[in-house]
């Protein structure tokens, strides 16, 4: 069974952020597609804060340091065109929602927690 989450940004290392789009996640909880949230859409669920596309799958979300979150913002297209050549290429994503989150530095805060979501 597929689920779709959406959040205010999606987040991928060495790639960036983009703005309101849904993941969504297969079975094991491994993602399958990303697209824009261009209008509500039946059975996707709005969560707050951040998901983080990562490629490793972990009981705690890996350390990212801030330094990481320094990332620009991408295109639509950019993103998905990367994440795509990249499970391609045979790279398996995970999506960890990060909450709370600052989105005025873009950065995570003390009490940001992690949760993989399935």
């Amino acid at each position: 069974m597929v689920k779709r989450y959406a959040a205010h940004y999606l987040f991928m290392p060495d790639l960036g952020f983009v703005k309101q789009h849904v993941v969504e996640i297969a079975d094991g909880g491994v993602v399958r597609n990303v697209f824009p949230l261009t209008e509500e859409i039946e059975s996707v669920e709005w969560l707050p804060g951040v998901i983080a596309l990562l490629s490793s799958l972990s009981s705690d979300i890996p350390m990212l340091s801030a330094s990481d979150f320094n990332a620009f913002h991408q295109t639509s297209q950019c993103f998905t065109d990367t994440l795509t050549l990249r499970q391609k290429a045979g790279e398996v994503f995970y999506s960890y929602l990060l909450y709370p989150f600052d989105f005025i530095s873009m950065q995570p805060v003390v009490e940001t927690r992690s949760r993989l979501l399935r």
